[in-house]
């Protein structure tokens, strides 16, 4: 208990000497909500302003749809299209933005954390972003297919459980119940540990990757193996998501009070925004501190000091 206390105590002053990084999530924050009203707000205004010309000549239309209902599908395929694509897009760019800043600030973190002669510079962030914003892709890309693969076999297999259940059992009895209780609390349980392991193997996977410098396969392996190593990470996670999840929850307990006031709103999305971008580099500061001490990099690579 000792040492997680030290990592987070740790964390916070790797976090607050780079409070730069608050700024720069901040902003990203910003430009990904300017982003929506563009890129997606946009497209479905004027679909909408589209659909209501088109429902002002509804009663006209109708006998045409009426005779073949397929003509509705033709008339707004090229709306639909519009919707999809420019949420595609918007999807697609917040992604690339999110993941872009993510590298940079845990790169940040990384140098700052191995070499206290380190300064923040904005040129340092984007040459740490540009680095490991391939990879960092490529590794969310396959933790997420795994877990999702993962995911379909287990519910295709309990589906096949749930379907022998029920031809063994025709009737309604008290074993059947069991065993479909069972089973769904078994799909549940599993969908809960298969998320926390995904997030866990993720989010730690992507501190190997930019700490270490490594590839995408080769980062992976090493998590597999530092986790296997070090099970009590997966502890140190846990108090993470519930420190994450009680701070979140007081401030917006204090949020929901001070929003009776709408002249305060502003001011609260702003410190709502700083708040959130603080509370992130704060929990990567605390993940790479934890892996820089459990990982002894200090002595694989440069001395280690915060």
């Amino acid at each position: 208990m000792a040492m997680i206390t030290e990592c987070i105590r740790e964390g916070f002053k790797l976090a607050n000497k780079n409070v730069q990084l608050v700024i720069i999530s901040a902003i990203v924050s910003v430009i990904n909500l300017i982003s929506f009203f563009i890129i997606l707000g946009l497209p479905v205004i004027a679909a909408l302003l589209y659909l209501g010309f088109d429902l002002a000549h509804a009663r006209d239309m109708l006998p045409s749809i009426l005779r073949d209902p397929s003509e509705l599908v033709t008339n707004y395929l090229g709306v639909i299209f519009l919707i999809v694509t420019s949420f595609v897009l918007y999807l697609a760019f917040t992604t690339v933005l999110s993941v872009y800043a993510l590298g940079g600030t845990i790169g940040v973190l990384k140098d700052s954390a191995v070499n206290i002669h380190y300064n923040f510079t904005l040129a340092s962030f984007f040459r740490e972003a540009k680095n490991n914003l391939s990879r960092l892709l490529g590794l969310i890309s396959l933790v997420m297919l795994g877990v999702i693969g993962m995911f379909v076999l287990f519910m295709i297999t309990g589906g096949l459980v749930a379907g022998v259940i029920n031809a063994v059992t025709k009737s309604k009895s008290m074993l059947e119940m069991f065993f479909s209780s069972f089973a769904l609390l078994s799909i549940i349980v599993f969908t809960i540990g298969l998320f926390f392991a995904g997030l866990v193997f993720g989010v730690y996977s992507v501190v190997l990757l930019v700490t270490d410098g490594k590839g995408v396969m080769d980062s992976l392996g090493r998590t597999y193996q530092f986790l296997r190593q070090t099970p009590e990470a997966l502890l140190f996670y846990f108090i993470l998501i519930v420190g994450f999840v009680s701070a979140n929850a007081i401030f917006y307990g204090i949020q929901i009070a001070v929003s009776v006031i709408p002249l305060f709103m502003p001011v609260v999305y702003i410190i709502n925004t700083v708040f959130q971008s603080y509370l992130a580099i704060a929990v990567w500061s605390f993940l790479i501190v934890y892996y820089l001490k459990k990982s002894n990099y200090h002595a694989r690579h440069v001395a280690y000091e915060i």
